[in-house]
């Protein structure tokens, strides 16, 4: 197909079939930002990079590329995400973490072997689920317990309580 013959046939399909096809993407992943602007990298594309059998189907095949590169800038965001959450935080958010705590206790967490003092902290100071945690730092939830219940001891024999007392 010569390149004026899809210039006319993407022109028709921006009048007619651009706006279903953003719904469509829309639908598929949830985001109507992302989708509007993965049909515009699709339509790019289609003109800059045009596959060897011509689509007979605009809008179907914009919207298979739409979605594959909606559901790409999806999990890429979510990757960011993740990572972010992995970061350790702020210097002022720290400060707000540990304002509230008690110097004995702040000391006897510095004291704990480094996994056990990182699990603790992600545990009881920033709330972070069990299995959270196991995600977070690539093990299983058993040995975040396991650390727990032995940071738990240890916590308890450097404060002078016992490890159930309130």
């Amino acid at each position: 197909m010569s390149t004026a013959t899809r210039l006319l046939d993407l022109e028709a399909f921006v009048a007619t079939e651009y706006p279903r096809v953003v719904s469509a993407v829309r639908l598929i992943t949830g985001d109507y930002d992302i989708a509007a602007d993965a049909v515009q990298d699709a339509i790019v594309g289609l003109l800059a990079n045009p596959p060897k059998n011509e689509p007979h189907n605009y809008a179907a095949y914009i919207t298979v590329v739409a979605s594959n590169k909606a559901r790409d800038i999806l999990r890429r965001r979510g990757a960011e995400k993740r990572a972010y959450d992995k970061l350790p935080p702020a210097r002022e958010e720290a400060a707000d973490v540990l304002s509230g705590l008690d110097l004995e206790v702040a000391a006897a967490l510095r004291n704990l072997p480094e996994r056990q003092r990182e699990i603790c902290v992600m545990h009881y100071l920033m709330d972070h689920s069990v299995e959270q945690i196991a995600d977070g730092l690539g093990v299983s939830t058993g040995t975040v317990k396991t650390q727990l219940h032995r940071a738990r001891h240890a916590l308890a024999a450097r404060l002078g309580k016992e490890a159930g007392d309130e």
